[in-house]
């Protein structure tokens, strides 16, 4: 989340400059499509690259101040007028479903294609370009993507640092990334291991946070995905920010814009983009599950990050607001902006820290994926992106399920219990249901039979005896 941008009026380009940024982003894009030419279902592959990323012409303008580890970036030499095409070598992982472009020695995650639908998931800055931040550097790279950063504060400093990075995987089951970094000021040291598994949706991320140095080091991590579910490379108009919380918290800069703090989260404006008439983030005031995710409703089509909710436990999500104008695409073209929902191992972004003792280490796997034609979601684990609404003055149930692979399995309407299914009792409805991210499974019920007031009492059993069962409430 940005709120100190220098040089804003340096973005009001010629129309010369912003065409020559569009045909640039269209050369990246086909680079992007050219590294697997429409593949076959039985595509998995691992390949090296170079992607070329136009940028303004800021690194020049990087310098680095005695005893300060950091670079830091002199605005005043930043040549916002000239454009140069960046090298970056580019690690590009494949299966059926999905197409991963990493920038490893970036330490991201830059492109992520959801193939049933042909949509990119995230968004990217048509021309790379600077702007400040708060943080030890005082700047940030607006490229796009998904960034691992620490120590803290506004997109941290890891962004900024060389990571190392190697393939430690390549086999016919799993492909597989390390990168690392050490970041300067602390001494922590991060280790992200990226991989895609045949047949499945998701990318995974192994991260692990250690601690080489004989001293307590106060620190947050946060991962910062940029998100525009629906292929627009912007937020559409119907975009959701789904959120398994009751209620969230709006820190005091950002009041006059999006309210008080805290509010409840069931039926705020601000789960839809339509909701923000102005920028600032909104925090998650405890969880009730361990996933988020943004979908949009115009292309029914979404993302959601997974994650274990004890070792990740803060959300915290920023937009520029609904229809902005000033979003910082390097061009100076219009934009709709996209959505950072970011996760972290602090509660609150982005004073809030935890300690980390000499040579301890924190670590978890989150996974991320696309997942579509289910009207919304409920719930999600890394197996699948399940939907279950009810609207009891229609008598209506909405059930979508988008599985991360191939799933088999039932999917059944219960009232009340439904967890001493062995009593004889039977389900209201029950579907036996073979699904796969290209053929998710949605089904719209109206129940007659039910007063309005017996649907809250509605639960939604998914799985199978052999596999375990999932139970879902419905959200109203």
């Amino acid at each position: 989340m940005r709120y100190l941008l220098p040089g804003r009026a340096a973005w009001a380009v010629s129309l010369t400059r912003t065409i020559v940024a569009l045909v640039t982003l269209f050369s990246v894009a086909t680079q992007l499509a050219a590294l697997s030419v429409q593949p076959s279902t039985a595509t998995f592959s691992l390949d090296t690259t170079t992607l070329t990323i136009p940028q303004v012409d800021y690194e020049s303008a990087i310098y680095y101040r005695d005893g300060d580890p950091y670079p830091h970036l002199d605005f005043e030499r930043v040549d916002r007028r000239r454009t140069v095409r960046k090298d970056h070598t580019a690690v590009v992982m494949e299966n059926r479903y999905v197409k991963l472009t990493l920038l490893p020695e970036m330490g991201r995650v830059y492109s992520f294609v959801y193939k049933p639908t042909g949509h990119e998931t995230l968004w990217q800055n048509d021309l790379v370009t600077v702007g400040g931040a708060a943080n030890d550097t005082g700047w940030w790279l607006w490229i796009g993507g998904v960034e691992y950063t620490l120590p803290g504060d506004e997109h941290g400093t890891t962004w900024a640092m060389p990571w190392s990075w190697e393939i430690i995987e390549n086999s016919s089951r799993r492909k597989a990334v390390r990168m690392r970094v050490r970041e300067p000021g602390t001494g922590l040291e991060e280790s992200i291991e990226i991989a895609i598994v045949s047949g499945r949706a998701f990318f995974e991320a192994r991260i692990c946070i250690t601690n080489p140095t004989d001293g307590m080091v106060e620190y947050a991590h946060w991962v910062n995905p940029q998100w525009t579910p629906g292929g627009q490379n912007e937020l559409t108009d119907r975009t959701e920010f789904i959120i398994p919380t009751d209620r969230i918290l709006i820190d005091e800069r950002w009041q006059e814009n999006l309210g008080p703090s805290p509010q409840a989260w069931q039926g705020n404006p601000l789960r839809f983009i339509r909701g923000w008439s102005r920028m600032g983030d909104v925090m998650a005031d405890g969880l009730t599950g361990g996933f988020y995710s943004a979908y949009s409703h115009d292309a029914d089509e979404g993302i959601v990050r997974v994650f274990d909710p004890d070792k990740t436990p803060g959300v915290d999500v920023w937009t520029y607001g609904y229809h902005p104008t000033q979003i910082p695409m390097g061009s100076g073209g219009p934009n709709a902006g996209y959505v950072e929902m970011w996760g972290g191992t602090s509660r609150t972004y982005p004073d809030e820290r935890w300690p980390l003792a000499p040579d301890a280490s924190l670590q978890w796997t989150e996974w991320m994926y696309p997942y579509q034609r289910t009207q919304g979601l409920t719930f999600a684990n890394e197996d699948a992106a399940i939907n279950f609404q009810v609207t009891p003055e229609a008598r209506r149930v909405v059930i979508g399920l988008c599985p991360s692979g191939e799933w088999r399995g039932a999917v059944e309407l219960w009232r009340e219990s439904v967890h001493d299914a062995a009593d004889g009792r039977a389900p209201l409805r029950r579907w036996e249901v073979t699904a796969d991210p290209a053929t998710p499974f949605i089904k719209v019920v109206i129940l007659e039979g039910l007063m309005a007031s017996e649907f809250n009492d509605l639960r939604l059993r998914v799985g199978s005896d052999q596999d375990g069962w999932t139970i879902v409430e419905a959200e109203n």
